[in-house]
């Protein structure tokens, strides 16, 4: 007899969850450096505000994105340690951090005034990129991951 064999709904969910919190650790490191270096939503803010006049603290966009991507992180870990512990609401807290997540940075990405996006084109395309695989994540923890076939 053929026997399909698939991971263990704990294993796959600690596998999902963890890519969702890596994701968006790295998302997080990558706009420090950004911060520190290049600085491009200060630059971004500068050129969307300097025909109006009135140019706002640059600070302003960075505050929103790092406490969206902070509340995903804390989500992601308490999601973690759910899977890791074999608690039953692990996969419902997981769907729960993608869905506030997601809805955020998707606002983030498509927000826009005086015709233009707040946040630049690299940051609104790793807000989606990171709303992607939290959403992947979310998928995968909810598949059945039992024995269906036997031998």
């Amino acid at each position: 007899m053929k026997t399909e064999r698939t991971a263990s709904r704990q294993v796959a969910l600690s596998i999902c969850v963890g890519m969702g919190l890596a994701g968006t650790v790295v998302a997080l490191i990558l706009m420090a450096v950004d911060q520190v270096s290049s600085d491009s939503i200060a630059a971004h803010v500068q050129e969307l505000y300097e025909p109006f006049g009135k140019i706002p603290d640059p600070i302003v966009p960075w505050i929103f994105l790092y406490s969206i991507f902070a509340v995903g992180v804390v989500g992601w870990a308490i999601a973690s340690v759910g899977a890791w512990r074999k608690a039953w609401w692990s996969r419902w807290w997981c769907a729960a951090t993608f869905c506030v997540g997601s809805a955020l940075l998707i606002f983030a990405a498509v927000v826009s005034e005086h015709g233009s996006p707040i946040l630049p084109l690299p940051w609104r395309t790793v807000s989606i990129a990171v709303a992607a695989v939290g959403a992947i994540t979310t998928m995968i923890a909810w598949l059945p991951t039992t024995d269906r076939i036997t031998e």
